[in-house]
């Protein structure tokens, strides 16, 4: 093997080894109309080359006294040259404990499929065809979004495969250009995130202070406002 081929070799490796996200923990509220109901904690954990990223929301305040409601959901993927790439997802919604809603997904891009897996709500197995490329699913999407406007800064369109135990929808979304806001009694740039084509409109703020995380959220669904607002973040070093 000549230098040039080694050098070359080292190099890739490197590069794809480099291309990595930061294990950290970041503190959301999630409001609803302006009214503050939940608060979510999220933690991203990487093991050898698969990461583990978990979430969970409870109501809390005056929403907690009307109705306990709390949503736990886990992510396991792995990172490629081509971005994030769904392996498992889980979720489970709890409404005064009592299961609502449980789902569980395995994804396998390389063979074009998502699997369910048996649960209380979802008794039956089902299988759904994907297009080529990676999968990624609602917990995982942002931080996909986040890899990409980290490592593709060029870039200003992207598209994803999320499976969410129901489908497997094609979403596009589209860097709109960067927006002052103030956090923590600084003024920073966060760069503007538009989903782009059909279904419920959804903006996201990402911030390259904080490993280019999602600082906020902005939702319209089913005629609500619904808005993720960073309160806390920090790196996760167990």
């Amino acid at each position: 093997m000549s230098i040039k081929t080694t050098l070359l070799l080292i190099i890739s490796i490197i590069s794809a080894n480099a291309q990595t996200l930061e294990p950290h923990i970041a503190k959301y509220q999630l409001s609803i109309n302006g009214l503050k109901i939940a608060e979510e904690v999220r933690t991203l954990h990487q093991l050898d080359d698969q990461y583990f990223y978990t979430a969970n929301a409870k109501t809390t305040g005056i929403a907690a006294l009307v109705k306990k409601y709390s949503v736990t959901a886990s992510s396991t993927f792995s990172i490629n040259q081509m971005g994030v790439d769904g392996v498992n997802y889980q979720i489970m919604e709890l409404e005064d404990s009592k299961v609502k809603e449980n789902y569980s997904i395995d994804m396998n891009a390389k063979h074009l499929r998502v699997v369910s897996n048996l649960t209380k709500t979802q008794p039956t197995v089902r299988t759904w065809k994907s297009e080529p490329g990676t999968i990624v699913d609602p917990l995982s999407l942002f931080l996909a979004l986040a890899h990409n406007l980290k490592y593709a800064p060029d870039q200003t369109e992207f598209h994803y495969q999320v499976a969410n135990g129901k489908s497997v929808e094609q979403q596009y979304y589209k860097k709109t250009g960067l927006q002052p806001i103030s956090l923590n009694q600084q003024q920073l740039s966060a760069i503007k995130i538009e989903k782009i084509g059909k279904g419920d409109r959804l903006e996201a703020y990402f911030l390259p202070e904080y490993q280019y995380l999602p600082i906020s959220i902005k939702q319209v669904k089913n005629g609500r406002d619904y808005h993720y607002q960073i309160t806390n973040y920090q790196p996760n070093t167990l």
